[in-house]
């Protein structure tokens, strides 16, 4: 089935760079969203079934396969809009919309890799194809986000095969399967494996945006088009999490299980801690979701470092986390839109401009900074839950004051964007209501989650997390 998808995905490829014609481009971006659902379908029903090969999704790649695929619709839907509202030329479509169609699928590569080598080759795809993306709008701004993507993300994928390399070493040259490698994991040469996973969180930090190489992501989301920095905080987050998740599942059923979870402890709190810094001194409204999906890295990641009980969480989490950041970046792209700025100075009175766009925002800022309804309240509620019973009291008490920070910052500069009237807001466009209904549905479905247990999400992931310590 995999293999299918990859080929009809290299002849889309192929011919969006080819075609001139925008509406042919255009649909040929659904044509491939189309099979990426089939994808997702028969991954799904393989679910229970012994499948070999380098292609197969395990529970936790068909539920992020999910996530792509939806936060993909909604993305390529609202690039429609924003490549109509700039005049964007047809040879310009074609290279975002090609680009676009090896960044997802680039994505799903590694979602559905069963082998660590073929894993790490689709991380270096997406550094490549979502460099291009970045490099959309041809300005000085998406040039220099551009290069220091492609240098420090190049940087972070070849610490990242350095901690492959280490694997390899410690697992005597052992066929690079996953499933081989968790085999043998309880011989393995700790200081080894130990080198090896400081290398792997280290490198492939670039991609879930958490600290050492967070900067570039933040930059990243900042110059690039709001549909591209929504797949970067919901897919790219994600294939983030699963490659460090995928040698945490080899190295957990060693010695060195305890001294992972406190590695992944003190760098999703100092991601916490640094993101709330910059979160207050930043003035741009795309820096501030970029530095609120850094924070909520960083509590996936101390969720997990939890163990048993955090796991569920963590994983719930950053689900309903690319939902809600995947809105919330839809919908500020149509700010700019309106005010030509990302700046706070800049921006204001955005209720009397649009009054749907406002509650679309109200209703993002409610389920990003974690408020009944939110199911992010709930996993949240769940994380501390988890911090007290693995008696990390400590831990709660320095979370809460940085959360403090984040709600605060999201809420003071939102409130001013969509209530204060600002005299230096100059109103460029209107925005037609109905485009605020696609971001309102992703945000909708966390504020349900919130009210309504996802028990079928849940079970799910609870299937992907029965391989790790009971």
């Amino acid at each position: 089935m995999a293999e299918i998808y990859f080929i009809a995905s290299g002849i889309i490829i192929i011919t969006l760079f080819a075609v001139r014609s925008t509406t042919v481009s255009h649909t040929l971006v659904f044509i491939y969203i189309a099979f990426l659902g089939w994808l997702c379908i028969s991954e799904w029903q393989l679910l229970d079934q012994n499948v070999s090969g380098l292609l197969h999704a395990d529970a936790l790649g068909v539920l992020f396969l999910f996530v792509t695929l939806i936060v993909t619709f909604f993305s390529a839907m609202h690039y429609i809009i924003y490549a109509q509202k700039r005049n964007q030329g047809a040879r310009a479509i074609s290279i975002h919309n090609g680009s676009f169609v090896i960044f997802v699928t680039a994505i799903s590569g590694a979602l559905l890799s069963t082998h660590i080598g073929m894993l790490w080759a689709f991380l270096e795809a997406s550094t490549l194809s979502g460099a291009s993306l970045i490099y959309h709008d041809r300005d000085r701004l998406s040039l220099e986000a551009t290069w220091k993507y492609l240098f420090v993300s190049s940087i972070g994928v070849t610490l990242g095969f350095a901690g492959i390399m280490f694997l390899s070493i410690a697992a005597h040259n052992t066929p690079n399967y996953i499933s081989n490698l968790v085999e043998i994991a309880p011989q393995m040469n700790v200081g080894w494996i130990k080198t090896s996973f400081i290398f792997v969180l280290t490198g492939f930090s670039v991609k879930m945006g958490i600290v050492p190489l967070f900067t570039i992501d933040i930059d990243a989301k900042d110059s690039s088009p709001s549909p591209v920095g929504a797949m970067f905080s919901g897919p790219l987050m994600s294939v983030g999490f699963l490659a460090i998740y995928r040698f945490y599942q080899i190295y957990c059923h060693t010695s060195i299980l305890e001294w992972m979870n406190n590695l992944l402890l003190f760098t999703g709190v100092l991601s916490l801690f640094l993101a709330a810094v910059f979160i207050l001194k930043t003035n741009n409204y795309k820096r501030m979701l970029a530095y609120s999906s850094m924070e909520h890295a960083g509590l996936i990641l101390v969720a997990f470092s939890t163990g048993v009980n955090g796991y569920l969480v963590a994983i719930l989490h950053l689900i309903l986390h690319a939902f809600a950041k995947a809105g919330l970046f839809i919908q500020i792209g149509q700010v700019h839109r309106v005010f030509s700025s990302k700046a706070v100075e800049s921006c204001g009175g955005y209720f009397k401009v649009s009054p749907t766009g406002s509650i679309t925002l109200l209703a993002g800022l409610l389920a990003i900074v974690a408020m009944p309804p939110s199911g992010l309240f709930m996993t949240e509620f769940m994380l501390f839950k988890s911090l007290m019973i693995s008696g990390k009291w400590w831990i709660v008490f320095i979370v809460m004051i940085l959360l403090c920070f984040f709600v605060y910052a999201m809420v003071r500069n939102f409130f001013n964007l969509i209530f204060i009237d600002n005299p230096q807001a100059m109103i460029r466009q209107t925005v037609n209501p109905l485009e605020s209904v696609p971001p309102l549905m992703l945000i909708g479905v966390v504020l349900i989650f919130g009210v309504v247990s996802p028990d079928f999400l849940i079970s799910i992931i609870k299937q992907a997390i029965q391989v790790l310590p009971k």
